[in-house]
């Protein structure tokens, strides 16, 4: 009775493992094509119109520091108000450096020629307006923590996938494993079980009772 009650729970994990492997390889796949069309365009990796970024100079700090992840939304020209921290491709003005790469710098005002912006720590604005072609979105989050996740991530990122992809695998296979050793078992136990029952129903012969003398008389 024992084991016929564990042989359900074993499949219902079998099940799940299999379920989760099959999310895990849904969206790494995902990831990887939106990050393939992403960068074939030379546009930021984006998931449903949010963004993310590591923050890689210090010309926001100390509202946002180096290494701090940023997370952003698309939006239009129109809905940027000053005192946003906006994200946009840097243009003509900037340091060649960071030319044609995402920056975050505050918005400090907003005309018919473009959004002028300003790192919090730097002296004065930037030369050229953010116009809307090169406005990416408004930065809504930013964390250090989460900003050396992701570091970490995409050092090791290649690792975890597979791990985590390997692991739902191996432990469905163990499963499998443990309930075929049982089967097994259970079939060992059954085959050696037989030929003692078919003995224990034999009845020892018997010597044969010598007949009545009285029987003969008679």
């Amino acid at each position: 009775m024992n084991n016929e009650k564990k042989k359900p729970w074993s499949k219902v994990l079998s099940i799940i493992c299999t379920v989760i492997t099959a999310i895990i390889l849904v969206l790494t796949a995902i990831i990887i094509v939106n990050i393939v069309i992403c960068r074939a365009q030379h546009k930021p990796v984006s998931f449903f119109g949010t963004s993310f970024a590591i923050v890689q100079t210090n010309s926001m700090e100390p509202e946002i520091k180096v290494g701090d992840l940023i997370v952003y939304h698309s939006c239009k020209y129109a809905d940027v108000e000053v005192g946003d921290y906006i994200v946009f491709v840097a243009g003509e003005g900037f340091d060649t450096a960071i030319k044609g790469q995402s920056v975050v710098h505050e918005a400090i005002a907003i005309s018919e020629n473009g959004i002028t912006t300003k790192g919090v720590n730097n002296p004065s604005a930037d030369r050229a307006p953010v116009t809307a072609e090169n406005l990416l979105g408004k930065c809504t989050f930013n964390s250090a923590g989460w900003g050396a996740f992701f570091s970490f991530l995409s050092k090791y990122g290649i690792i975890i996938i597979i791990a985590l992809i390997a692991i739902p695998f191996i432990v469905s296979q163990a499963l499998k494993i443990v309930r075929l050793s049982k089967q097994s078992e259970e079939e060992k136990k059954a085959q050696t079980a037989i030929p003692q029952i078919e003995e224990n129903a034999e009845l020892p012969p018997t010597a044969e009772e010598p007949e009545d003398d009285n029987q003969n008389d008679i």
